[in-house]
């Protein structure tokens, strides 16, 4: 559907945020038809109540509806800014982390290496003798085949 205001009585940008506000958008969606597909048609469109004050005043309020929109526009900027350096701070610091300089270090701890190896010699101690038990569905199966 094409909506062509007359100019002397609105402003075309004032209608367009006039039918995005949720005033009017509630009043859409309790009167369109159709479950599985909504459909608007020009009846709907006349049953429409969207305030409509003097031309003057809808440019201004155009005007501060997009001052305010520009405010929006680079507080998300500076947001996503703030992101980004959080981000590569984040990095910064996992990098310094794992090269052990994020905080100072004690000479008498012994190295990561040494560690590792330690930790992986008590398992090797640790570990059972005989290998797990095996499901017998999976050895019966086997044999069948055999």
């Amino acid at each position: 559907m094409r909506l062509r205001p007359n100019k002397l009585v609105v402003y075309d940008k004032f209608l367009i945020y006039a039918i995005n506000c949720n005033v009017v958008q509630n009043q859409f969606k309790a009167i369109t038809k159709g479950t599985t597909r909504p459909r608007v048609n020009l009846t709907i469109v006349r049953e429409i109540q969207t305030p409509l004050p003097p031309l003057p005043e809808q440019r201004r309020i155009v005007q501060e509806i997009e001052s305010r929109l520009s405010v929006c526009d680079k507080i998300e900027e500076s947001i996503e800014h703030s992101l980004k350096q959080s981000e590569s701070l984040r990095q910064s610091i996992l990098k310094k982390a794992f090269e052990g300089k994020l905080i100072p270090q004690d000479p008498s701890d012994e190295p990561a290496s040494v560690l590792l190896a330690r930790i992986k010699a008590e398992r090797e101690q640790n570990k059972p003798e005989t290998p797990p038990r095996r499901w017998a569905g999976k050895i019966k199966a086997k044999k069948e085949k055999s």
